[in-house]
């Protein structure tokens, strides 16, 4: 029986000596294989994370599987409550108001970005997160069809009556860019006037869908007249299905904008290798890519010259400082009231 012990043994040292050491001699490390967070729509077949997998697969040799992220506030409770055994090396498809929320949730490693003058100076507060790279951005903005008759050029446009149930919206609680229409009418209107404002949207409106490809469904199947998506979603049309009967509206008192982020976790295992994808994302080759996939536009700037992108009015930006992570859940909690008890 002893014999046989230490030949179990000598047989399972051997395979373990041969798994960690390839016929080129080189040490496969632990944690070899590049764990990256992100969204439905980046990682789909038609999104950006398949082709920048694949050329930063062959550049590297390193290898990358993507876990799908359906809510960032999840992936954060999960996160934290895993600690050191949380997977997950680079989590992107992060904003502004996600970055906010995961503040006291999860620790981030210190990022060093590649960024140089030719990548965009239009965006706001994308530098107030040292410890993450932004990789792509939009305005904000509701999009109609260009047959449409109706002048809107504020908020409060959107009351005209021809509107009435005409106009698709996100949930906040559970949608980006209805977390951005929830944050641009708390920063630009007195906190009575925004409650007074959603009080009256609940009855205009035609729904709050809980993510944006309902809400632009509901757009696109002609059941709204407008839909609260960004600037760059004529492009899509344009390009895609060479429909140019698509257009984005202005407010004269500016946009908010959505900035997408990246960042390595503390608890990261395969930490350096994080550090150059998130670096290759604001590559010129990885923004063209994200540029075209994702339908917005590029932090390297010169990636959308040439293109359709770079026929893309950019509008007036608002400039206010974001919310405290108290604040933000404050209105929320103010919207979730004002929804339940006049929706």
């Amino acid at each position: 029986m002893k014999h046989f012990i230490i030949f179990i043994v000598a047989v399972f040292s051997s395979l373990i000596i041969a798994f960690l050491y390839r016929d080129d001699g080189s040490v496969v490390k632990e944690g070899s294989v590049l764990k990256i967070y992100a969204s439905d729509s980046f990682i789909a077949k038609w999104g950006p994370g398949p082709q920048l997998k694949e050329i930063f697969e062959k550049q590297t040799g390193q290898k990358i599987t993507y876990i799908e992220m359906t809510d960032p506030v999840l992936t954060f409770q999960k996160m934290n409550f895993d600690g050191v055994a949380a997977i997950g090396d680079v989590v992107t498809s992060l904003d502004q108001y996600d970055l906010i929320r995961s503040k006291d949730k999860i620790k981030w490693k210190k990022l060093t970005s590649s960024m140089d003058s030719r990548y965009t100076a239009d965006i706001k507060n994308a530098d107030a997160f040292e410890n993450f790279i932004p990789y792509n951005w939009a305005p904000i903005a509701f999009v109609a069809r260009t047959d449409l008759k109706i002048q809107i050029k504020s908020l409060d446009d959107l009351f005209q009556p021809e509107l009435k149930n005409k106009i698709a919206l996100e949930d906040p609680r559970t949608s980006s860019p209805g977390l951005q229409f929830l944050a641009w009418v708390m920063m630009t209107k007195t906190e009575s006037d925004a409650v007074q404002f959603f009080k009256k949207m609940n009855v205009q409106a035609h729904s709050y869908s809980s993510g944006w490809s309902a809400a632009y469904g509901i757009f696109t199947h002609k059941q709204a007249d407008i839909v609260l998506s960004y600037v760059t979603s004529p492009i899509y049309h344009l390009l895609e299905e060479k429909d140019s009967g698509f257009k984005s509206i202005e407010f004269a008192d500016g946009h908010p904008a959505q900035i997408e982020f990246a960042g390595v976790p503390d608890t990261c295992q395969n930490c350096e290798a994080a550090q150059k994808f998130v670096q290759f994302m604001q590559t010129p080759e990885a923004q063209k890519i994200i540029m075209s996939k994702n339908y917005m536009l590029p932090i390297y700037k010169p990636a959308q010259e040439a293109t359709a992108f770079d026929t893309i009015k950019v509008y007036k930006l608002i400039s206010k400082p974001l919310p405290s992570k108290e604040e933000l859940q404050r209105w929320l909690n103010l919207w979730a009231e004002i929804r339940k008890n006049e929706g």
